[in-house]
Formats: C-alpha cells, sequence, structure tokens
C-alpha cells in the first residue's frame, strides 16, 4: 500500500500534522526490525501509541527497500518483541537495509503484502481476513465482496458486478457475519449492538444506531445534546462493547387503559373534525391525526387531564407532546401551531 492510503485511513486529518505528532514510546523510529521470516521493516513515525493509529513504515526485503506503506500501531506492537525485533550491529553490518522509497513515491513491485504484514499474519491480513474470504464491504451501505488481494490495512475487493476497489480495514471491512471480540477491539461496531459510550469522562450504555467510516452514532437514553437530541456520535477510542444486561421491555399499556391515575378517556366530548394547521378528527376515545394537504393520518387514543388533551400511541404510555391540545375558553382547542376550530361531525 502506497503511503497516499494513510490520509485516506484517518479520512478528516491532513498528512502532515499526523507526521508531526509525537512517535508512539513503544516503537522506536527509523530503526531496522528484523523479523523471523527475514523480512524487515522501518518505522518512520506513529500518529500516537493508541491501538488504532496509523504508523508509516518501509518494508525490506533481502535488503532492498520495496513497498513504503501504513499499519496500525497495534500490528506492529504485536509484533514486537513476539515475531520481530531491533537489528543487531552485526546483522546490520552483514544485511544492510537500502534504499528507502520516498513518501508518495511509486511501489516497487508487485507483492502483495508488506514485510510487516506478512509478519504479523502469514498469509492473513487485519482482523484474521483471508484473500478467498467474502467479508462486508462499505459501498452505499453494507455488501459482499470478495478479498483478490491485501495489501498491509487495503483490502483490494471484487464486488459482485465485476468491479474491483480498495477499501480500508478496519473501518470499510468488516468480516462477514457477527463481529467478534477481536473486531471491537479494533473499533468495528454494528447497526443495534449494545455498547457503552464515553461522554464526559462517563461511561453510558447506549445503542448503535449509524456510522460513516470511523464515526459512530450512539442512541444513549437519557442524553440531552445538541439540539435537545439523545444521540452522540464519536470514534471508535471512545466505545466499547457493553456486557450489561439490556433492561427489559416497557410494559405494553391495554388498548383503552388510563396511561397514568389522573386521565380519562375523551370519550365523545370533542368527537367531530377539527381544523387549524393540523386535523384532528375525534371518534369516541380515539383520534385521527392529518398534516394537510399530503401529511399520512396517524391513529391515537385520546385522554383529558390537568387542563390538556393529550395523545397516546397504542401499547403505550408517554404522549406525543407536539399534538397536545389545551381547550380555550371561546371553544377552540390550542396547538402549538395556532387554534383549531370545530369543522364538521
Amino acid at each position: 500500500m502506497r503511503v497516499s492510503s494513510l490520509s485516506r485511513l484517518l479520512f478528516a486529518m491532513p498528512l502532515a500534522s499526523v507526521l508531526a505528532q509525537t512517535p508512539a514510546a513503544d516503537l522506536q523510529m527509523n530503526a531496522v526490525y528484523v523479523c523471523n521470516d527475514g523480512l524487515a521493516f522501518k518505522v518512520f513515525s506513529c500518529a500516537s501509541s493508541a491501538a488504532m493509529a496509523p504508523c508509516e513504515l518501509q518494508n525490506y526485503k533481502n535488503g532492498q527497500a520495496f513497498q513504503r506503506g501504513v499499519l496500525l500501531h497495534k500490528q506492529l506492537a504485536d509484533l514486537v518483541p513476539a515475531r520481530c525485533h531491533l537489528q543487531t550491529p552485526a546483522e546490520a553490518q552483514a544485511h544492510p537495509q537500502r534504499g528507502d522509497i520516498p513518501r508518495g513515491a511509486p511501489t516497487p513491485g508487485s507483492a502483495p503484502n508488506n514485510a510487516a504484514a506478512a509478519a504479523a499474519g502469514g498469509q492473513a491480513g487485519p482482523g484474521g481476513i483471508k484473500v478467498g474470504d467474502t467479508v462486508r464491504v462499505l459501498i452505499d451501505g453494507w455488501g459482499e465482496a470478495k478479498v483478490v488481494a491485501i495489501r498491509g490495512v487495503s483490502f483490494v475487493v471484487l464486488l459482485p458486478n465485476g468491479i474491483q476497489v480498495s477499501k480500508m480495514w478496519p473501518y470499510e471491512v468488516h468480516r462477514l457475519g457477527k463481529l467478534t471480540a477481536e473486531d471491537h477491539a479494533a473499533g468495528q461496531y454494528d447497526i443495534k449492538d449494545r455498547v457503552q459510550v464515553l461522554i464526559n469522562g462517563r461511561w453510558a450504555e447506549g445503542e448503535v444506531r449509524g456510522m460513516n467510516l470511523n464515526m459512530y452514532t450512539i442512541k444513549v437514553p437519557g442524553y440531552r445534546g445538541d439540539f435537545d437530541s439523545d444521540q452522540v456520535s464519536t470514534t471508535p477510542e471512545n466505545i466499547r462493547i457493553s456486557n450489561t444486561p439490556p433492561p427489559p421491555p416497557p410494559a405494553q399499556r391495554a388498548a383503552g387503559q388510563a396511561p397514568k391515575a389522573g386521565l380519562t378517556s375523551c370519550g365523545s366530548k370533542y368527537d367531530g373534525r377539527w381544523e387549524g394547521g393540523l386535523r384532528y378528527v375525534f371518534r369516541g376515545g380515539n383520534a385521527t391525526v392529518t398534516e394537510p394537504p399530503l401529511g399520512a393520518s396517524q391513529q391515537y387514543e385520546c385522554f383529558m387531564g390537568g387542563g390538556q388533551i393529550l395523545f397516546f400511541k397504542a401499547g403505550t404510555s408517554a404522549p406525543v407532546d407536539y399534538l397536545t391540545l389545551l381547550p380555550n375558553n371561546d371553544g377552540t382547542l390550542q396547538s402549538e401551531l395556532g387554534p383549531l376550530k370545530k369543522m364538521g361531525n
């Protein structure tokens, strides 16, 4: 994989600002590491020591530079000292590594995997995914594709329409089927996964509702953010899988049963068609609410109490706030959009 892929991995972070950051403390920069299979690599820079931080490196084969690319910090940290070691002075004299490829220069050779990736997983790439595996890739939503080549954290996949595209792991490539603990540790989550998200220094329970590359949208019950939303968007470093049992589903209210003490059915008190911004048609304790001229109609149960007329979806115990009405002294009903007048039976 060419170094230009680094900017694709970080999406919003410019390449120059990444390479200018402090190198990771546990990897020696500009030092050659020799692996058990005889391949070698040199780390130029890491964005940070975080597991998902990208590191720019040079790979060597038979002492010659053959590919410059990017791997995640965790991948490199797992290699040292398990399968690779710092080159000794004797090794450097006997097998000097030459010919570093300038940043952005074309990559010579046609080897599909760089040295560090090969040492990290043999024939497998990140996440244990191998050439020939069927995976899920992010195109326009998630779809299946076949892996035809792996270059560091870049997967070349064959789409069902016969087109080959390059996709970045872990954000654009997921294994087929249920994600594993290893996938979660790499920052991969699926829609409806129950997670914990870090908000203002505290972990809160939530559920994944959306994703856009390395940004996840988490629904957090009880949270109030911008525009009074109960959702927060953040990156995988602030997310972890939740082991807390899911809360029991809310009890379903029987049809016609008052949602809480002090409420009574509207009965036939307001039966008829009321107009004013929205259209309300009351019938025997129920109401059909329509947004004219083209809005869809919704059915609700109608209850009164505390000087208000409240509307509930069947089986629920929380009113639909924006539909609440207040009786006026002149016989009209006050809505958020203005007064409603009875226009017919």
